[in-house]
């Protein structure tokens, strides 16, 4: 379908986007930044139907550990702050600190999430998906410096990844609005009826 192939090529096109994607106020946020390629992913998640959104997963996912997990030291330092960690963590951030492929499952695990206020989105009621994003944004930051906690054999949350786990969440926020507008725009354009048939239960009396 039309609409599922030009979102894939968004996708795509978001990453390129995303190396000019500059960090926003550094010293009061501590490096926070909009991160384009999955803020996108957790918009079109609501656009899309259930397999298609499995395989954007996987497609962004893929891409995103293949840009930000390099196998070398002196590059995964500089990339961990990317990833949303701070200048100090990113210092003795390992390139064994992350598996590859993880970010697909995280991405999945969140895309099922935001599947769930397809109805809202079909509607044009843009308030609980804005928030939607918010939380799939803040969970996939949350998760993935609990995986690198837990990995390190300790816990530890300094207040200044609290501090930039919200601030990376309120530029998602802010700006997944429009991305959403850029879907219904081009859902009207391809004429995409977005369609959510939920979990039906069947009962013949048998």
């Amino acid at each position: 379908m039309l609409f599922n192939a030009i979102v894939f090529v968004l996708v795509l096109l978001s990453f390129a986007v995303q190396e000019f994607v500059p960090t926003i106020m550094p010293e009061t946020t501590h490096y926070a930044r909009l991160f384009l390629p999955a803020v996108f992913f957790f918009a079109a998640s609501v656009a899309v139907p259930f397999p298609v959104m499995l395989l954007l997963a996987l497609t962004t996912g893929l891409l995103w550990d293949v840009r930000y997990l390099p196998m070398s030291s002196d590059t995964g330092q500089a990339a961990s702050a990317e990833l949303g960690m701070t200048l100090a963590d990113a210092a003795s951030m390992s390139n064994a600190d992350l598996r590859f492929g993880y970010s697909i499952f995280v991405f999945g695990l969140m895309g099922i999430l935001m599947q769930g206020v397809r109805p809202l989105f079909r509607k044009g009621r843009l308030e609980l998906p804005v928030l939607m994003v918010g939380f799939a944004t803040f969970g996939w930051l949350f998760l993935q410096y609990l995986i690198i906690t837990f990995l390190r054999g300790g816990w530890h949350f300094p207040t200044a990844i609290w501090l930039k786990l919200v601030t990376d969440t309120m530029y998602a926020m802010f700006f997944s609005p429009i991305m959403f507008l850029v879907l219904h725009l081009l859902a009207r354009v391809t004429s995409y009826e977005i369609k959510y048939d939920g979990l039906r239960y069947r009962y013949d009396g048998r």
